[in-house]
């Protein structure tokens, strides 16, 4: 098992991904938001409401979105929550480009259930590699795998106990599960957060940078690796990070932009932010 830790914090997937010029076709439909450029991918309509950018959709295909543009960021963080489907499973695609290319995507398909988490990401010279998955839990690092494949489940996600501190529902979408007057449900206020790093990280050659994609997640049991077994070991966590295990090229692979796309009505971002070199 390799061990990382970060020392800094600031074929599904292939069916979402978008090259850098298709990405640009859409520069017709562009907001600003959080102080970055904001475009709609594939048919869908961008809305700023109650402090979040939505991208509407109408398709269920998973070709719709949002790209934004981070300007050659180290580190993008956003909520990130989706109005549900009619379909029973919603699965949303991050893909981070740098210098016109993809060097990671993240898949997140979501149902009743829970989640299940998928990565890709390439190596400082642009070929593909494996990558480990880790849960922490109140920063403190309680189960990891590594060397699963590209493009690889490596990670579910499982209800267990107590009450979700975030959600990956729009708020009215989330009420309407909560349950009617009073029921708790301050936690529909707070979208999951996902995060796209490309951070230092402390591994068997020393300080090293890293690509990563990190995930809040209502539901607070884990289980890593193969996801398929009878019975897996199933962890209490707080945050999920999957993480390339080759090194990146440092800044050279800095993001230029992220494109978020689903198969959801719905994807919104809000608190997002970015951070420089």
């Amino acid at each position: 098992m390799r061990l990382f830790r970060r020392l800094s914090h600031s074929g599904l997937a292939a069916l979402f991904m978008l090259s850098l010029p298709l990405a640009q076709a859409q520069a017709q439909d562009c907001v600003q938001f959080s102080g970055m450029k904001h475009c709609a991918v594939g048919a869908a309509k961008l809305v700023v409401e109650d402090k979040a950018l939505h991208a509407l959709s109408e398709d269920a295909s998973g070709k719709d979105g949002v790209s934004v543009d981070t300007e050659r960021a180290s580190n993008w963080s956003a909520g990130l929550s989706h109005e549900p489907s009619s379909e029973g499973k919603d699965t949303t695609v991050k893909t981070v480009i740098s210098n016109g290319k993809v060097v990671s995507t993240s898949t997140v398909t979501t149902t009743d259930e829970g989640q299940e988490f998928a990565a890709s990401f390439v190596d400082a010279n642009g070929k593909s590699t494996t990558y480990s998955a880790m849960v922490f839990l109140k920063g403190k690092l309680v189960a990891s795998v590594s060397g699963l494949a590209s493009g690889s489940v490596g990670a579910k996600s499982f209800p267990t106990f107590g009450k979700p501190t975030c959600t990956i529902l729009t708020p009215k979408a989330c009420r309407k599960l909560c349950g009617g007057p009073g029921m708790d449900c301050a936690y529909c206020d707070r979208p999951c957060f996902h995060s796209v790093n490309n951070d230092v990280w402390l591994d068997g050659n020393g300080r090293v940078p890293h690509l990563d994609h990190s995930y809040e997640s209502p539901f607070n049991g884990f289980s890593l690796g193969s996801v398929a077994k009878a019975a897996p070991e199933i962890v209490v966590g707080d945050l999920l990070v999957l993480v390339a295990d080759a090194p990146s090229a440092g800044e050279a692979q800095d993001s230029d932009q992220v494109v978020v796309q689903s198969t959801a009505k719905a994807v919104s971002l809000s608190n997002e932010s970015v951070s420089h070199r």
